[in-house]
């Protein structure tokens, strides 16, 4: 098992880290868990990321806008200068994004709708008029 863990290492990428750094641990394979374990042993500040990581995640799914502040503040003070530069972009607009956190609204059926539309848009572009566009998108009831 031990050499399996150390050829994965050798082919490992940051970003896979990250990755499994934001998966939940349930859903984590016991290869994943203990890769997981063995970069967190090599360094302290991984295991302290691996930790803020899972904090936001679980602010995110739980809806805990309120406690956002707090986990801005921890990662100030970990002297984890990528995740630091995280919290700074969400302290520009700090309100917007715990309301965003917070409250149970979603901005995706807009988004979904306008997706649709660019598709459509480019696939039909400068071959039809905007009257074909209209009936492609707006149904009518028969």
């Amino acid at each position: 098992m031990q050499s399996r863990l150390n050829n994965q290492a050798h082919f490992f990428k940051p970003s896979n880290a990250a990755i499994l750094f934001l998966t939940p641990e349930n859903k984590l394979n016991t290869t994943q868990k203990e890769l997981i374990n063995n970069l967190c042993k090599s360094s302290s500040g991984l295991e302290r990321a691996l930790l803020l990581a899972r904090e936001f995640r679980n602010l995110m799914e739980n809806k805990l806008g309120k406690q956002l502040r707090g986990w801005i503040e921890n990662v100030l003070r970990s002297g984890i200068s990528e995740i630091a530069t995280f919290a700074n972009g969400l302290l520009r607009d700090y309100q917007s994004i715990e309301n965003a956190i917070s409250l149970p609204w979603s901005n995706g059926p807009v988004e979904g709708n306008v997706n649709k539309l660019k598709t459509i848009k480019r696939q039909m572009y400068g071959r039809a008029s905007f009257e074909l566009l209209r009936k492609r998108l707006v149904l009518k009831p028969t």
